[in-house]
């Protein structure tokens, strides 16, 4: 068991190295991604706190995690991005539709990721630890970053008429976080350890 913890880890680590390694050596146009990754994460590291740091504010629960449900920590993730995104949209003025759109198909991803990787790992070892989900977490930001920049640059058209159904998107996700802080579902997703 102990042999298989050590290798998840030192796996994730691998990764975590590797793709910082890339972007330290990265030209200026790839450096586009890392000051995004970078202030996500800190942001993400952040948000796991602020809700205590509130006073248990009703408003900060919307945002921030309120236990340490598994759908509660997706918002370290979902938040943060969609913060970093509108501030990297600003920065940069890329197509609105396509940058949004990837941008959504991309933190959907890094959500998925998550929960399928931390019920896969804690089902087979019985538990879960906390290095393995701080590192999980910031692997969801990568794979969040970069299926947003893959999508992006396979999906080079959209319609007008698609900006409802981008907003639409985002907003219900957000929706959905909103009701079920307020109202968890009584399914093992919204269950707090």
């Amino acid at each position: 068991m102990q042999h298989f913890i050590h290798s998840i880890k030192n796996s994730m680590i691998t990764r975590l190295h590797t793709l910082t390694s890339s972007l330290a050596h990265s030209t200026r146009s790839e450096h586009i991604l890392l000051w995004p990754f970078l202030l996500t994460a800190a942001l993400g590291t952040w948000n796991h706190f602020f809700y205590s740091f509130s006073g248990n504010s009703a408003f900060i629960a919307l945002f921030c995690p309120v236990n340490e449900s598994v759908w509660e920590h997706l918002k370290l993730l979902f938040f943060p991005f969609l913060f970093v995104s509108a501030l990297e949209y600003t920065c940069y003025r890329r197509s609105p539709l396509r940058f949004f759109y990837s941008r959504y198909i991309g933190v959907v991803s890094g959500m998925i990721f998550t929960v399928a990787f931390f019920y896969t790992y804690s089902g087979i070892i019985g538990r879960n630890f906390l290095l393995i989900d701080i590192l999980l977490f910031f692997s969801s930001v990568l794979i969040a970053f970069v299926s947003a920049n893959h999508f992006y640059l396979q999906n080079r058209s959209m319609r007008a008429s698609d900006r409802t159904y981008i907003i639409t998107l985002w907003a219900v996700t957000a929706l959905f976080f909103f009701v079920f802080t307020c109202f968890p579902p009584d399914i093992p997703l919204f269950y707090s350890p």
